[in-house]
């Protein structure tokens, strides 16, 4: 009973984490993300299975796709991607319960692969092996931006694209969007970084990752190729605690969403069915007043507009946002630290922009690509099942797997453990 107690106590202890995929746009995502959702699922950015009475992972997952893969065959697909093509995914920490705290939890690893047969199976494409979500309490689209190849040799047609989520407190998380493969010819074409669907043009809002970057005066010198030399710092991360919000009743686990959300939204410029498609970021980030009144769910605001061709970093403790000319390719990083220290963090974060320039995972090929495990954790999980029940402490290491293609090691203050579906029996 008392080892009972103080499990209980751990897991209501425990780091918040709450993050859900934002580009490509994710099914069943908010109608402010994806403009072909037409429910709020209150849960959506949670940890699968969440959540029991006293916060612990105590129920089943509610399925694939975080229980919206039924949308694979409403919707039509958000992006096109070639096969080889350079592409990269992006993750917010949108509050879908407007009661849950949203947070990057500092790291995990995560996972993305595609599935060509509505989820009966699935391929990896990367693995971000430490540092994902990236270590930085800034959880903007700009801010957790990942690059990656999609695998050579995919077929064309239709197909899921998934991230899954594995902290350190034994949560996961899954998202999933449809997306369209083209021909391809297996080569590597840029893709447009930070740049998320043209559904994201939503009402003014304030950045939640603080104070707009100062821009000095004269910008600092920009190298003509990446300089690998010096590392970039590398933020300490920091756990986030407090108790979890218990499960809404299954009557409000979602809102249907009223024509008024639907009229509030601006009309899209681009098309859905490109990855670069075009949004708008002469946007001042003011507060929009107004908003409030057009969700039927209180206290519920569209998510806000994300900045075209920009990354946000943490350096050497100032907050910096990058951007690339479209036309010149010219780089650019605007940092808010003091005028004495401006020049050398804007030349540091420079340098990191660039890296993301060059340096991209290596490619999977569809026919050898590594079989990818999407259940993990939730009891009845077919990978570590009641993993948080069974250890209720969080782990000093972060999770890497076992693959031969698309791994990325993160920056991560923390070692890396090989995954083994055993390691949490109890």
């Amino acid at each position: 009973m008392y080892t009972k107690a103080l499990s209980l106590l751990a897991l209501a202890g425990v780091a918040q984490s709450h993050m859900s995929m934002f580009y490509p746009p994710p099914l069943g995502g908010a109608p402010s993300i994806n403009k072909q959702s037409t429910e709020l699922d209150s849960e959506f950015n949670y940890p699968l299975g969440c959540c029991g009475a006293e916060g612990g992972d105590t129920n089943p997952s509610p399925g694939l796709c975080r229980g919206h893969l039924d949308k694979f065959d409403t919707e039509t697909a958000s992006v096109t991607w070639e096969a080889g093509q350079d592409a990269h995914f992006q993750l917010t920490d949108y509050s879908y319960d407007p009661n849950a705290p949203g947070s990057t939890h500092a790291g995990g690893s995560c996972q993305v692969g595609f599935s060509i047969d509505k989820g009966a199976t699935w391929k990896v494409a990367a693995s971000y092996h430490g540092a994902c979500p990236h270590a930085t309490e800034d959880g903007s689209p700009e801010a957790q931006t990942f690059d990656f190849k999609v695998p050579t040799g995919m077929p064309e047609g239709d197909a899921i694209f998934a991230w899954i989520w594995l902290n350190r407190e034994h949560e996961s998380f899954m998202n999933c969007a449809k997306v369209k493969i083209g021909a391809g010819s297996g080569n590597s074409t840029p893709s447009q970084p930070s740049q998320a669907s043209h559904s994201a043009v939503q009402s003014k809002q304030p950045s939640q990752s603080g104070t707009t970057p100062k821009q000095p005066a004269q910008s600092s010198a920009q190298p003509k190729q990446p300089d690998d030399t010096e590392e970039p710092s590398t933020p300490t991360s920091t756990s986030r605690a407090g108790g979890r919000r218990p499960r809404p009743s299954a009557a409000t686990s979602t809102a249907t969403v009223v024509a008024t959300v639907t009229r509030s939204r601006p009309t899209p410029t681009s098309s859905a069915d490109s990855d670069d498609s075009d949004n708008s970021d002469d946007s001042d980030n003011s507060d929009s007043e107004d908003s409030d009144n057009d969700w039927s769910w209180p206290s519920h605001k569209p998510h806000r507009e994300v900045k075209r061709n920009a990354r946000r970093y943490e350096v050497d403790g100032s907050k910096c946002e990058c951007t690339r000319d479209e036309l010149t390719l010219a780089a650019r990083c605007f940092c808010d630290a003091s005028d004495e220290k401006r020049g050398d963090v804007e030349r540091k974060a420079l340098r990191m922009h660039r890296r993301t320039f060059y340096k991209r995972v290596d490619a999977c090929n569809w026919d050898s690509a590594p079989a990818m495990e999407v259940s993990y954790y939730t009891p009845g999980a077919k990978c570590a099942a009641n993993a948080k029940i069974n250890t209720p402490t969080s782990d000093n290491f972060e999770i890497k797997w076992d693959v031969s293609c698309g791994a990325v090691e993160g920056k991560s203050e923390y070692p890396l453990k090989t995954m083994n579906c055993g390691m949490y029996a109890a």
